[in-house]
């Protein structure tokens, strides 16, 4: 039953429809190209499908020798998510359930567009659910300086057994081995496929896009930071650079502190703020700069105010030392915001027979509240 569930099923999956459907008519030769595909599950219900291209002449399949698949998967909301493959035959694993759309483009060996065919792919929960085990494909660049890259496929792995077989497709051409060297010879977005296959025969394929350049480049340095009280932490995740690698980050915190990793911290003494200095510098020696400024607090948290002066020095004595609190404000500014409209209260709050004081205050800490 199990098997001509699955016959029936692909016979619904080949059927060839109109959607998306074109023939580039060469009028000299008269020869109509047309391609269309076949989406075969791993199993009655999995999110695994192979694809397989059907190249056809006026009609008649044609051998698929010196010709370019592009495949891609999209979604309505997000548009195109990844690129398969490009051979005749590739596979997928969907990770989500969801409709997808399933693109396929045929160019030829000069780079012209032959025709191109489409059809949706409908996953459930029970396809995600029942996901087989597979390899799993990862790329890895480990090294580059402007148009040359080295690629690796050492974090691949698979559960089951060592990967035997590891095929690469760059620019057109096929590279095999579980590391390689390319010299891009077109420049800007790149895709770089990869497809691993277990001893098994078990397979799977990723794909990464990098930004070629033949020239060498400035790097942009950026940081992230956290603050707990006093102890700040830094991130230069953000920093890039399109002609290499950042090979160097150093920082400069403000406090006569300096360090060199991607991710550091330091705390400082006293409260203040602080000008945070990351310098980065790119495979060729070439530097960047990024300066931020960050206001740091021995306590998270501040919970009074405390009046100190008034208008009338008959009523000083009453007004100073006025105190108001409430629960823990995160930020500085927030508590000047609070302390701002407590104080407007106290003043609307005072008997109609007073004069009205103009009265300035400061912020206090918590932990250094005075008052009772």
């Amino acid at each position: 039953m199990k098997k001509l569930l699955l016959i029936a099923l692909l016979s619904n999956l080949t059927a060839c429809g109109t959607e998306d459907v074109f023939d580039n008519k060469d009028e000299q030769i008269d020869i109509n190209y047309a391609v269309t595909f076949s989406a075969e599950p791993y199993d009655i219900a999995s999110p695994v499908y192979k694809f397989t291209a059907i190249y056809t002449e006026n009609d008649i399949v044609q051998s698929a020798d010196n010709l370019i698949f592009d495949w891609s998967i999209s979604l309505e909301t997000e548009g195109e998510i990844t690129s398969l493959y490009p051979e005749q035959s590739t596979q997928y694993q969907f990770t989500d359930a969801a409709t997808y759309k399933v693109k396929l483009t045929l160019v030829n060996d000069t780079g012209e567009q032959l025709a191109k065919f489409s059809r949706n792919i409908e996953i459930t929960a029970d396809d995600i659910a029942t996901a087989p085990v597979l390899p799993k494909a990862v790329i890895d660049i480990t090294n580059r300086r402007t148009s040359t890259y080295v690629f690796n496929s050492n974090l691949s792995s698979y559960s089951q057994g060592p990967l035997s077989i590891f095929s690469w497709i760059i620019e057109g051409e096929e590279f095999s081995g579980s590391e390689i060297s390319h010299n891009f010879t077109k420049m800007g977005p790149q895709e770089v496929h990869l497809k691993v296959t277990a001893k098994d025969l078990t397979q799977a394929t990723t794909m990464t896009s990098v930004f070629v350049v033949n020239e060498t480049t400035t790097p942009i340095a950026e940081f992230n930071y956290t603050k707990d009280k006093l102890e700040v932490n830094f991130n230069a995740a953000e920093s890039s650079n399109q002609s290499s690698d950042i090979t160097s980050y150093q920082w400069d915190f403000g406090n006569g502190d300096t360090a060199s990793n991607i991710d550091t911290s330091t705390t400082y003494s006293a409260e203040g703020p602080y000008d945070i200095t990351l310098t980065v510098i790119s495979t060729e020696g070439v530097t960047s700069t990024k300066t931020k400024t960050i206001n740091v607090y021995e306590e998270a948290s501040y919970v009074t105010c405390d009046v100190l002066t008034t208008s009338s020095s008959i009523f000083k004595s009453t007004d100073e030392g006025q105190c108001f609190s409430t629960s823990p404000i995160t930020t500085n500014i927030a508590a000047k915001t609070w302390c701002s409209e407590k104080v407007q209260q106290y003043k609307d709050d005072l008997p109609f027979y007073r004069i009205t004081p103009t009265l300035t205050w400061q912020i206090r800490q918590q932990g250094n509240n005075e008052c009772s």
